[in-house]
């Protein structure tokens, strides 16, 4: 019973710490930038991909904090790399009705931010 309790305490400890931990991320990244809405999120990514690539991108990131082509999805967003180097490319490929081997790789020496990740589905097949 007593490593039971020892248990339940650490994994509270631990989520207490990760939810702490994602608030100050997030409170971090709202003061380095602007928060855009989704109509100046499009317009922002206009040049780098289209439309419909920005709106996947906008409803897909981040339900409490507004993405920024220029935020890193490994930096500044508390996004699991397995959401948006696994799921998202395949939540994609579905919505655009390929399979997602057919995206690319990515292209070397491109940086991890919102505005590149629209730019490599694009390269998708469409």
């Amino acid at each position: 019973m007593l490593a039971i309790g020892f248990v339940v305490c650490g994994l509270a400890v631990w989520f207490a710490v990760a939810f702490r931990d994602t608030r100050s991320q997030i409170a971090t990244t709202k003061a380095r930038r602007p928060n855009p809405s989704r109509d100046e999120f499009i317009e922002m990514m206009a040049w780098d991909c289209p439309e419909y690539v920005a709106v996947f991108l906008w409803e897909t990131a981040m339900p409490y904090l507004a993405p920024h082509p220029d935020d890193d999805l490994l930096r500044d967003l508390p996004i699991d790399e397995d959401d948006w180097s696994m799921d998202w490319p395949r939540d994609f490929a579905t919505q655009e009705g390929f399979h997602e081997s057919n995206l690319p790789d990515w292209p070397k020496g491109w940086a991890t931010t919102i505005r590149n990740y629209g730019r490599w589905l694009s390269m998708g097949p469409v």
